[in-house]
């Protein structure tokens, strides 16, 4: 089975992010298929706290500041999510805050914002229904 891997060139991104805070996108590759990881990093004077989502999965990480390989880190917590490795990672919340609600009239998705967002969802789905088929197998 081929991971989700970052590529070697976007991992500057994650340092970037790092060191600057904001909101990025990530793409996640494997030979046959690339998925797009949103991230948020909050920066403190001691901390980066980052929020990953990835389709219907969030994450959510706390780095020291002073690590200087917490791109690396981030790097493998995201590649964990995305390849169902992580335990902590939840479904996204169901309903959201106020401050998380959606503008009453956002803009309309692009029909390549709307296939890539229903190919990324199918590739979740298919994941997922691997990842029990091991869990089955694995119990057995």
């Amino acid at each position: 089975m081929n991971s989700y891997l970052i590529p070697l060139a976007k991992q500057e991104l994650l340092h970037l992010m790092l060191q600057v805070g904001g909101t990025a996108v990530c793409p996640l590759q494997r030979p046959e298929q690339t998925i797009h990881a949103s991230f948020e990093v909050e920066l403190t004077d001691d901390n980066a706290v980052i929020n990953v989502d990835l389709g219907g999965h969030s994450g959510h990480l706390t780095l020291k500041r002073s690590d200087r390989a917490n791109h690396l880190h981030l790097r493998d917590f995201i590649q964990d999510i995305a390849n169902g490795r992580i335990e902590s990672a939840l479904l996204a919340p169901a309903s959201m805050t106020d401050d998380q609600k959606p503008d009453p009239d956002p803009p309309e998705p692009t029909p390549e914002q709307s296939s890539r967002d229903a190919q990324i969802h199918r590739m979740l789905d298919e994941s997922e229904a691997l990842i029990k088929g091991v869990r089955q197998l694995l119990a057995a």
